[in-house]
């Protein structure tokens, strides 16, 4: 759902249904000539056929201890295979569910021929062979005879900087899907491929990469059901904003797909992991390490690593306001009142609102509205007078502004003009349902349209003074669309990375414009993929509901923050209390001071603690709508700014190593395997454990204490505890006292 409200779209028709089968890896046979080959390529060594006598492919580091092979396939099973299909994402307003249709599957392979060489100054190997349909036809290869349907195929592996391995596959047949498969231990934990929101641990899951709308509910029953019914808007287990088609495992080994297309992995065949592609080409990095510390910092040299947040960020919370400068300088000077340190308040309705059926939404034309705030500048003067800055709000969409009053021209009408969005299949502007209106988006493809709202946007966010702004959306282009350079379908996922790389340079652009530094403004993203991280300023959750549930509430949003530190996300926080809340025909579903509380005391150790009003703010108790959330909310921001020299180093070692402020215990504690499994906790640094309380009423919570990691003291009863071998310990918590441990020993 988008910031004010509405519904984005995303709508691609087409009547395909996804299939839930898994296919059994097909055979590998190799060459006589290449049983029991063993090569050096800079710092790898391949070997071929196994111990078990059964052809295979085993990639390894040649030099210096390592605790995993780099890449190794299945014994005596393909670790290649194609598919001829159709791909399609079908669904309304955004909220894609992918789906396949296969013609025919190229499951067993024939390895015919290794040869060595250099590309690019790296040394590499090239291997041969074919994919058949069937073992006969793999047999009559083996015989030497080639099958009319046989699909040749050429693999690269490449040294890229002797600790990642890239395997470039190149299938010499048009249209096809690569399938790329390895072996996976069945005990081995999978973590990764992005913020997910419902499961950490991925064994046994196959799971989409595709960005889009994460839906509401998203699996709870039956708010899910019922919006599916409504809209088509419940979601999935896996819908995300920003997915990663990669991830790293407990066996100390990682992987990550260098393309954009849509893909798919596909891990619920026991021992055997595998990824689809949904594109011409598969590039992958492989690797291991010996900590998960060195395997992030591999992992992030191909995300980016995202940069400490600027020094003002860490004097208290940020507050999600509308309304005017009335309603936001007397809510800044009640919770100042009440011991609340700020930062800043994020006013998205800078651009003053429209009213619709829906509700309030904003007007998309990032133009400053003198009615909504007449004295802008003397409310944020006011403001900075109390220390408190003010961050604004920006998408990528612009929309027609036929029914605004006023006089000021509107940026939809000049990019329309100039062509500047992305165009239907007739070549018009694409304009998408947004709920109660349309937009188009602008296409970042096309350098003159990206220079112009580049310029644009500088130059309205510049005079308006602000120290930053969410910049929202970024995984709406529809997969139909056209664009002035690529396709819809490479185009996709990268245009979340995209927004974000044009986001930095709006940073810049605009701290040129005002005289200061593009490291004093803070932005904040959604939607991601693979190389966000390097662009970004930071990341929050998206659009959980005012529930507690563990598929679209509370706990999944201690799950999304977990999860994506696996991959590169590793700044991150999200809405204090939620954003979706519903009203019948739906289930209602509205927040509750515990659950507003219980929120901020999670987000209060997170890498930054921000309010958000909600999409139905008049129905929703607030921060501040009377003593008891002033107070709740208060604390919460001290706990916050309690702990900012720990943050800031943290934020620090995340740029320099790869390593997320907020930790899941396996990061921290790999060496006790208890960690790998531990999911309602997580640590800041080596010495501060969090464990939130996540349950509706919960006055108590537990906590584990790793093995031999010392003497924990707990934050509010001063008792302390050994951790021995490792140590469950249960501790009160009631309203404003999360389990909190310091190690002290």
């Amino acid at each position: 759902m988008p910031r004010d409200g509405g519904v984005s779209a995303l709508t691609t028709a087409f009547p395909f249904a996804t299939s839930s089968r898994t296919t059994r890896p097909g055979r590998l046979r190799v060459a006589p000539s290449l049983h029991d080959l063993a090569v050096v390529f800079g710092a790898f060594e391949l070997r071929l056929r196994g111990s078990d006598g059964l052809d295979r492919l085993n990639v390894r580091r040649s030099t210096g201890r390592t605790h995993a092979a780099t890449f190794r396939g299945p014994a005596g099973r393909a670790f290649l295979a194609a598919s001829r299909g159709e791909y399609r994402a079908t669904g309304l307003a955004g909220h894609l569910r992918p789906a396949e249709r296969l013609a025919a599957r190229y499951r067993h392979q024939w390895l015919g021929g290794v040869v060595g060489g250099v590309t690019g100054g790296r040394p590499m190997l090239e291997l041969r062979g074919l994919l058949t349909l069937t073992t006969s036809d793999l047999q009559a290869v083996a015989a030497g005879s080639v099958p009319e349907d046989a699909v040749a195929y050429e693999v690269r592996l490449v040294d890229v900087d002797a600790e990642r391995l890239e395997v470039e596959v190149s299938l010499q047949q048009d249209g096809l899907f690569t399938d790329l498969i390895w072996e996976q231990p069945p005990r081995v934990r999978v973590f990764g491929f992005g913020v997910q929101f419902t499961y950490l641990d991925m064994r046994g899951r196959a799971v989409p990469i595709i960005t889009a709308e994460q839906g509401v509910g998203r699996g709870a029953q039956p708010l899910t059901r019922f919006t599916e019914s409504l809209g088509g808007a419940g979601g999935d287990w896996w819908s995300t904003y920003a997915p990663v088609p990669g991830f790293v495992t407990t066996e100390m080994a990682g992987l990550l797909v260098r393309e954009s297309e849509p893909a798919r992995f596909d891990l619920r065949w026991p021992g055997v992991g595998s990824v689809r592609l949904y594109g011409p080409r598969l590039r992958a990095l492989a690797y291991s390490a010996h900590n998960p510390r060195t395997l992030l910092e591999i992992h992030t040299r191909e995300t980016g690593r995202m940069p400490p947040l600027p020094d003002w960020a860490h004097a208290g919370a940020i507050l999600g306001l509308q309304g005017g400068a009335d309603k936001v300088e007397r809510v800044v000077a009640d919770l100042l009142a009440e011991g609340a340190p700020l930062a800043a308040v994020w006013l998205q309705d800078w651009v003053g609102n429209r009213q619709l059926p829906f509700g309030t939404r904003l007007w998309w034309d990032w133009q400053r509205d003198e009615g909504r705030y007449p004295d802008w500048h003397g409310m944020l003067e006011r403001l900075a007078a109390r220390g408190v800055r003010v961050l604004t709000y920006v998408n990528p969409f612009l929309a027609p502004m036929d029914d605004r009053p006023g006089g000021r021209p509107a940026l939809f009408d000049e990019a329309e003009a100039a062509g500047y969005f992305v165009k239907n299949a007739s070549g018009g502007t694409y304009l998408t349902d947004q709920g109660d209106f349309t937009a188009g988006l602008i296409d970042l493809s096309n350098p003159e349209a990206r220079s112009w709202y580049l310029e644009t946007l500088a130059l309205n966010l510049s005079e308006s003074r602000a120290s930053g702004w969410m910049a929202d959306f970024g995984e709406g282009l529809p997969l139909d669309a056209q664009l002035a350079h690529g396709t819809a379908l490479q185009w996709h996922n990268h245009y979340p990375e995209a927004w974000a790389e044009f986001n930095h340079d709006l940073r810049r652009l605009v701290a040129k414009r005002s005289g200061g530094s593009a490291d004093d403004y803070l932005t904040f993203f959604r939607s991601g993929f693979t190389r966000s991280p390097g662009d970004a300023g930071l990341f929050w959750l998206g659009d959980q509901c005012v529930t507690w549930d563990r598929f679209d509430g509370l706990a999944s949003a201690l799950t999304g923050l977990l999860s994506g530190g696996f991959s590169g996300f590793a700044l991150n926080h999200g809405d204090v209390g939620g954003y979706t809340s519903t009203l019948p025909p739906l289930p209602t579903t509205l927040r509750s001071p515990e659950l507003l509380a219980r929120w901020g005391e999670l987000m209060a150790f997170t890498a930054l603690l921000r309010t958000h009003e909600g999409n139905r703010p008049q129905h929703n108790v607030q921060v501040y709508s009377d003593q008891g959330t002033r107070s709740a909310f208060a604390h919460a921001a001290r706990l916050h700014a309690g702990w900012r020299d720990l943050r800031k180093r943290l934020m620090v070692e995340a740029y320099e190593t790869g390593m997320p402020v907020a930790r899941h215990p396996w990061l921290q504690y790999p060496e006790d395997a208890n960690c790998e499994d531990l999911a309602r906790q997580y640590f800041l640094g080596p010495n501060l454990l969090v464990a939130p309380v996540l349950d509706e009423g919960a006055r108590s919570v537990r906590a584990y204490l790793p093995a031999a990691s010392g003497t924990w003291r707990h934050r509010w009863s001063g008792v302390t505890f050994e951790a021995g071998e490792g140590k469950w310990v249960t501790v009160d918590a009631p309203l404003g006292q999360p389990g909190l441990f310091n190690r002290v020993a």
